[in-house]
């Protein structure tokens, strides 16, 4: 009769055990029918994105539902949303105050207008309809590949500066190449010119945290972490949502922008994938007020410091020179405003179309877009890394290669390094340069820059630079590539389904 004082013990801790199991199934199935729900409500999502985040939840329910919370809305917390509308408001305030402090801003659009081509005036609008500023003239354009080049002419700029630095990063490196960067700005600030940098606060999170950092802010530089991360703060916004733009704006009249972050080519923290070969731009002209705009926007979220009124910006239309529209994309703009500007240059295409990217993974109206031009009997270049430094990108990528190699798309891999370069050329007469990858985290959540280039001189120049990627690059056999063995197709067609959430 021993078991008998004990029997009421046990009986009440089984009984205890079975409310904790019915409790946490409940808790379970409350959490997966909520997340399925919120995925159904969503705004921004596409069918595919919609069907993959349902897939997920409901193979995998527990983890399925907190990946969807934790990545899967481009949410923003209350106070960086306000920040948002108020930034959104002065600037466009802006707008008009400099537009008519130079005549007519509706004279002065269709004059530009004008100036395009009319196949291209379409292009033009749909990016005026994101960033709410049209193509800008008078500007003089060089386009450079080597990091070691581009931070030299950077450096020297930097250098000749009077009144502003700027810089924003994804990534910074303090390396051999990036010092030269970092010299310049403190040399500009014991001159008394305002230096300011954006770095992000994942992608440069060891250099924030670096004596080289702490010698700038020494130095009289201030340097701002974009989108800090935290336990605390992802209870209000999505860590993954990071700010990948490259820019430096100079005076307000020189800029630079590409897919270049401030590192070496050598990239020691990924360097097994070295080099790093990336593109990017050196511009000097009226476009680099509005690129301006895009820097104070960004400082102004991230700290509330209204620098407008101490900045210049004015702008102006000049004759001549390169015709270049700015557009900044990100979660506060329309859902599709960049694939929409992708698609666009693709369906312009007439005799040649030619894209290098890093990170390969479109949405359905992009992939479909390339298939179709090539269809129509456009040359459809497709430019990747041979070796990618995601495994999962890299094989999801090469799930969509099969379709395009039967449209009679090129494709292309880059074998000397990781090409890093995100570049479009129409037919040698419309050019886009971008951070944003072909993928769905450039196209909805990331904060990337662009700038569309309405000048076959211009273009010339990145098609060249383009032309040197190919010369390093092997093109895809159809044929062989169908041969290749049924495991290759397997993993790639399950990273697939995931492709419309990558």
């Amino acid at each position: 009769m021993d078991f008998l004082p004990n029997f009421p013990v046990e009986y009440l801790l089984a009984r205890g055990s079975m409310a904790t199991a019915w409790l946490f199934i409940g808790a379970e199935l409350a959490l997966q029918l909520g997340t399925i729900l919120a995925v159904l409500l969503s705004r921004r999502s596409t069918g595919p994105v919609v069907l993959a985040w349902l897939l997920l939840v409901l193979v995998v329910p527990l983890i399925g539902a907190m990946l969807y919370w934790t990545f899967g809305t481009p949410w923003l917390s209350h106070r960086r949303q306000k920040r948002c509308k108020q930034v959104s408001r002065r600037l466009q305030e802006l707008r008009r105050i400099d537009r008519s402090a130079h005549g007519s801003p509706h004279h002065a659009q269709q004059d530009v207008m004008h100036r395009l081509l009319p196949a291209h005036r379409g292009l033009a609008a749909l990016a005026s309809s994101i960033s709410g500023d049209g193509p800008l003239g008078g500007n003089v354009v060089k386009a450079i590949r080597r990091s070691t080049e581009l931070f030299e002419c950077m450096a020297e700029d930097i250098d000749r500066a009077q009144h502003s630095v700027h810089l924003e990063f994804y990534i910074a490196i303090h390396d051999v190449t990036s010092e030269k960067v970092f010299n310049a700005l403190k040399r500009a600030a014991a001159r008394g010119v305002a230096c300011r940098a954006i770095f992000d606060a994942i992608g440069s999170r060891p250099f924030l945290r670096s004596a080289s950092c702490q010698s700038l802010r020494d130095a009289n530089v201030e340097v701002v972490a974009a989108l800090p991360v935290g336990l605390f703060r992802m209870l209000f916004n999505r860590i993954d949502l990071r700010n990948h733009r490259k820019l430096v704006v100079i005076d307000s009249w020189i800029a630079f922008t590409g897919s270049h972050n401030l590192a070496d080519g050598a990239f020691k923290i990924k360097k097994r994938f070295a080099p790093w070969v990336d593109a990017g731009l050196r511009i000097e002209g009226p476009i680099a007020a509005d690129l301006q705009r895009i820097f104070l926007e960004d400082w102004f979220l991230e700290t509330g410091r209204d620098l407008s009124g101490s900045v210049p910006m004015e702008v102006e239309q000049r004759e001549g020179g390169t015709l270049i529209q700015a557009l900044a994309t990100g979660p506060i703009t329309y859902s599709g405003a960049m694939p929409q500007i992708v698609v666009s240059l693709v369906h312009l295409a007439q005799q040649e179309l030619i894209l290098t990217t890093p990170y390969f993974v479109p949405d359905e109206p992009t992939h479909a877009a390339l298939a179709t031009a090539a269809r129509r009997g456009v040359r459809t270049v497709l430019v990747v890394p041979k070796r990618n430094d995601s495994w999962l990108v890299e094989h999801a990528s090469r799930h969509f290669f099969s379709r395009l190699l039967e449209a009679g798309v090129e494709i292309w891999e880059f074998k000397k390094g990781l090409l890093h370069a995100k570049t479009i050329v129409v037919d040698g007469q419309v050019s886009l340069m971008t951070s944003a990858n072909l993928d769905r985290r450039s196209f909805e959540l990331n904060l990337e820059l662009a700038l569309v280039l309405y000048d076959a001189a211009a273009s010339a120049d990145i098609r060249r630079l383009q032309d040197g990627y190919l010369q390093d690059s092997v093109r895809i056999n159809r044929e062989r590539w169908e041969q290749r063995g049924a495991h290759h197709r397997i993993v790639e067609n399950l990273c697939g389904i995931l492709a419309p959430i990558l």
